[in-house]
């Protein structure tokens, strides 16, 4: 029989096959090699260089470096046995998939349902805030939707206590990028030790399993390589207008802004990153992760089961924000994660019981995040100048930290209520 919700359900999916089959065709249709110079020629160049067992991490000033595990360049390396225009449709044909297995986790961690018209605006706005990064991915052919989803799967695995999985799925993530090491930190204050254990061990393995094929001494020389080529970062990186962590904002702050006129003269800039931006920029990190975790920090976690939920779903929301603002080099591809923070702030305003106060903040700050993003162009702006001088201040910093000072005061307001 068709009840009035039967109804709604079915009009509701009418709606949601169209637009995912749009969505989908629109970021295929976005594949160029044109632009996947840099990143995707990356991983193919050099998961070619792996399999012939030659040299795979050398230094190219700092770009077009290949700065992931071994174990990367051998899972990647089937890709290889195709031209390089094929293997890059294969490649972000992939990413499309991980970016929906993304949404499937959160289906199943209760946090979407995709039965209510609710949700399908929820997505809606969730790709109008974070739609730029995505395609920016797919263009490039980058990896960070593949690492976003191993993140999601490994909060998915421990919010389900299977902690051996996600183990092995947070060790593996860190053979591509060390953003999920703020995982671990959080597993090691909510006293997740087998967790950890299991991440350290499996991390052990994964670095010493391409060993199958390259041989003990070959695989000890590349790890050897990767850790000076992560070491050995020129300081230009952290001038980059491109760059919007919080170590390049104070590296501008203390020391480009008064070397440079225009912010693209970056590479120009010789000097190194002096004590005075490491303490800034360690001190931020440590007080914008204790402002958060201080509850989880002395173990003050007592709250209502249905209270500890969204404080949990906050909480990993947070480590995705921290794990953009705390990377030296997060780039504006790196955004994507911020899929995750903007779907469980978005869920909170439609599904929870909040103050109009608590909406007004939350929408004021997503609407200034928006501006703020939407703003990196210079159509906006009467001069160059004035375009430059935007650019200086890390506008997609600040679109981060409003997302962190909205998940801030979403928790405070739940820890309240409870």
């Amino acid at each position: 029989m068709n009840t009035p919700e039967n109804l709604k359900k079915t009009i509701f999916w009418y709606a949601v096959i169209p637009f995912v089959v749009f969505l989908t065709m629109f970021l295929i249709f976005s594949i160029s090699p044109k632009y996947a110079h840099g990143d995707f020629d990356v991983y193919y160049a050099s998961s070619k260089l792996y399999i012939a067992k030659a040299p795979v991490y050398a230094p190219h000033n700092g770009i077009e470096e290949y700065k992931y595990s071994p174990l990367f360049a051998l899972l990647f390396s089937p890709l290889t046995i195709f031209e390089k225009t094929p293997a890059l449709y294969i490649w972000d044909i992939l990413n499309i998939f991980f970016l929906y297995f993304i949404f499937y986790l959160f289906y199943r961690l209760k946090q979407i349902s995709f039965s209510h018209p609710k949700d399908f605006l929820i997505i809606i706005l969730l790709l109008a805030l974070t739609g730029r990064y995505i395609f920016s991915n797919i263009r490039l052919g980058q990896i960070n939707i593949l690492l976003c989803f191993l993140m999601v799967l490994t909060m998915y695995f421990e919010i389900n206590k299977k902690y051996f999985l996600a183990g092995v799925v947070l060790a593996f993530s860190l053979m591509i990028k060390f953003f999920p090491l703020l995982f671990l930190v959080y597993f090691i204050l909510k006293r997740r030790f087998m967790l950890v254990a299991y991440a350290v061990l499996m991390t052990i393995l994964f670095l010493m399993l391409p060993s199958v094929y390259s041989g003990i001494d070959l695989n000890l020389s590349y790890l050897h390589d990767w850790w000076v080529l992560l070491k050995s970062s020129p300081p230009d990186l952290f001038y980059s207008v491109k760059n919007n962590s919080l170590l390049s904002f104070y590296s501008w702050f203390f020391i480009a802004r008064h070397d440079i006129y225009y912010v693209f003269d970056y590479d120009l800039i010789t000097k190194n990153l002096t004590p005075e931006v490491y303490f800034c920029w360690g001190a931020s990190c440590f007080l914008l992760f204790t402002a958060f975790f201080y509850d989880t920090f002395l173990g003050k976690n007592k709250v209502p089961p249905s209270a500890s939920a969204k404080l949990s779903y906050l909480d990993y929301s947070c480590l995705f924000v921290c794990a953009l603002l705390f990377n030296p080099l997060a780039y504006l591809n790196a955004l994507v994660f911020l899929i995750v923070p903007y779907l469980i702030i978005l869920r909170y305003l439609f599904y929870a019981e909040v103050s109009r106060g608590y909406v007004f903040i939350a929408i004021s700050f997503i609407f200034l995040s928006l501006i703020l993003s939407i703003m990196d162009h210079k159509i906006f702006f009467n001069k160059l100048e004035q375009y430059y001088m935007f650019l200086q201040i890390k506008p997609f910093m600040w679109t981060v930290i409003l997302v962190y000072l909205n998940l801030l005061v979403g928790k405070t307001i739940l820890r309240t209520k409870s």
